[in-house]
Parts: C-alpha cells; structure tokens; sequence
C-alpha cells in the first residue's frame, strides 16, 4: 500500500513519536510511506523510518485558515503527481486537509483521535471524522460516542504501541554518564522523574510531583527529581522549587531525543497528569524501560496500569499519596522490581508496537476493500 500520513507538525511529542513508529513497522511490513507536516524537531527522523517527509503549512491551531488551504492545494498538486491508496490523519488540522483531498481525488481516509476534545462548533459541524476512526483508548472509544455522536460502526478501539525491546536496549554507558552530568545527579542518589510537555496550564500536574518531591525529603534526604521537557509552564515550575526550597535536588533538562536516557537515570517513574489524558505514551515507555511507575487516576492511566500489579495508581492532585507510593517504593526494592518486570509483561502483551501496526494495517485493508456489487432481481 501507499500511505500517507497528515500530522500537523513533528515536533517532540506523543503524536509525533506514534507517527514515527507507527510508520517504520508499515515500511518495514513492505508499505510506502509519506508524512506530510510543517516539520519540526523531529523532521530529521523521517528518512531514518525509511518513510518521506512532505512539508506543508499545516502548523496551527486554526482549522479552517487561509495558510490550511493553501497547504491544501499545495497537497492535492503533489498527489496528482505521486498518488497513495489511503490517507490517515491525525490531528484537527489533519483531519481537516484530509476531508478536503478525499473529496477532491477520492482517495479513503481515516483519523486516529489521540485525545479529549472540547466540542466546538467546527467538529460539530464538521466532524471529519473518515472512514474509519480509531480511538487510541476505550475512554477515546467513549468520547467518540458520546460527545460527537460518531457511530459505532465507523470506530476501531486500538492503543498505541511502543517498540518494547527499544526500551530493554540501554544507551551506550558514556551517553549516560554524559547525560547524568549535564543533569549535574551523582550516581547513587535515588531519581524519581516524570516527562511530558510542559504546557501552559495546570494539565501535567508537575506542580503536584514537586510539593510530593518535598514531603518525600522527609524521609528521603538525598532525593533527586528529573523533569524532562520544556515549555511555557517552566519557570512558574522553576519558581515552585524556589519557594518549596527544593531547588538543589529538582533538574529541569530540556527535551530529550533519545527518552531512553532519562530513563536510565530513573529510579521510579511518576505520570503526573491531572487531565483526563487520552492515552499516556511516557507511561507505556517507561513500563517498557521497566521503569516501577506511580500514575494519577486520571483518563486512560486504568486501563494501562492494573494498581498494584504492575504499577500503582494514586488520586490526581493528592502529593501526600504520591509522596507516600514514592517512599514505599524506594524503600521496597523487591517491590519496585516486581511492579518493573509485570510492567514490561504488561507493554508487551498489550501495548506493542507491532499489535498496533497489524490492527492499523487491517484498518487500512478493510478501507479499501471493493464495495461489493448489488444484484437487483426484478
């Protein structure tokens, strides 16, 4: 098959990293694949996919802007001249310029929603939805029904994957280490980290990570909290640490390329969020990294993380709770071991990367199979 992919940008990011991943399993199962994106941080990582980037002014927040149909336009030329069987689109925008190519050279398409979307007046009234949706969660599952009245019929529930045997693979030691001193940690202290965008907003919950971090010093003097990512959300998050008086123990290190490297310094993983998140790819990696995790109850965390069985589950907006699991785990080493090796079973028996490929494959297949002919007796 000939595959295209619409995604907004490729920056770093889960939608991004799907994108990625998603796209080499399809490569290498034989498929041809092109991305078409504004581009971004991780634009360099397309030909390394074996797929290829099409850049296009898709990057930004308003759907129906003159900048979306001159991309529009620009996209449909490139399809006349190098046309695919299926489009799969993944964010508003994409789903929006997907709409419009469909209709104009008829190529089927279909969208994967990868989170919980407001019901503003442009989805109700242009729903976009293709074909076929795939909802990357049962919460997703719900919301498509729901909120946007998408019918049964037309979803497919399939997770997200991750390249399990990726995160086994640990970086080469000096890029540890490298790594390790540009975070300015010592080896032997005990690193609790969480990552994500930190995005404008109370969503990440890294201000409940942080006043957890402080109760945890009581108990756990030498403590260390690694925040990977970067965003708007920084130095109010910078300023938490000044006023908590944890500023010496917290490491702010920017975006990561390789997310093993973080995790390799991490002694427990903690998801943070308190927004209903769709999904939760950093908690998928890191079980995959074999990382023991703490999540909030929030979104989708209950159907990646049994508590107990392969990770614990705290309230959102509750540091005491989190404080607490963070102490009994680094304590309870035998614990935390256990709840890494069933979270690395629970990667691979449910969150693979090649169960996604297969499942999205079968999608595409079921797509562009021939409406069958109708026989009318008279």
């Amino acid at each position: 098959m000939k595959i295209l992919h619409i995604t907004s940008h490729l920056n770093v990011g889960g939608i991004t990293r799907c994108v990625l991943s998603l796209s080499k399993n399809l490569v290498e199962r034989g498929h041809c694949v092109r991305i078409a994106s504004e581009g971004g941080g991780a634009e360099s990582q397309v030909a390394a996919v074996g797929a290829v980037h099409w850049r296009f002014p898709f990057h930004t927040s308003i759907e129906f802007s003159p900048q979306i149909f001159l991309g529009i336009a620009r996209l449909t030329a490139q399809l006349r001249q190098e046309p695919v069987d299926i489009i799969h689109a993944h964010t508003r925008v994409g789903q929006v310029v997907a709409d419009h190519i469909s209709r104009r050279l008829k190529i089927p398409y279909v969208t994967t929603w990868h989170g919980i979307y407001r019901r503003r007046v442009g989805r109700r009234l242009w729903p976009c939805t293709g074909k076929i949706t795939i909802a990357i969660s049962e919460l997703v599952h719900q919301h498509l029904l729901q909120d946007f009245d998408v019918p049964e019929k037309q979803i497919r529930c399939i997770y997200n994957g991750v390249d399990a045997a990726h995160y086994v693979i640990l970086p080469e030691p000096a890029s540890i280490q490298a790594y390790r001193k540009r975070c300015q940690i010592l080896d032997g202290q005990p690193v609790i980290g969480g990552i994500g965008r930190l995005a404008a907003g109370r969503v990440k919950g890294f201000d409940t990570l942080l006043v957890a971090a402080k109760l945890v010093t009581d108990h756990l003097p030498d403590i260390q909290v690694l925040i990977v990512g970067d965003g708007p959300r920084r130095p109010f998050l910078e300023d938490i640490t000044r006023r908590l008086g944890i500023q010496n123990r917290v490491h702010f290190s920017g975006e990561a390329e390789d997310i093993r490297l973080p995790f390799a310094l991490m002694d427990l993983f903690v998801f943070t969020s308190r927004w209903p998140e769709a999904f939760g790819l950093t908690l998928v990696e890191a079980m995959a990294a074999g990382k023991p995790a703490i999540a909030t109850k929030t979104g989708a965390v209950p159907e990646i993380v049994r508590h107990e069985v392969d990770g614990l589950i705290v309230p959102f907006d509750d540091p005491s709770s989190m404080a607490e699991g963070i102490v009994r785990l680094l304590k309870d080493r035998a614990l935390a071991s256990r709840l890494g090796r069933q979270g690395q079973r629970r990667v691979c028996e449910a969150f693979d990367l090649d169960r996604m490929a297969k499942e999205v494959e079968a999608v595409y297949r079921e797509v562009l199979q021939p409406v069958p002919a109708v026989t009318i007796l008279i």
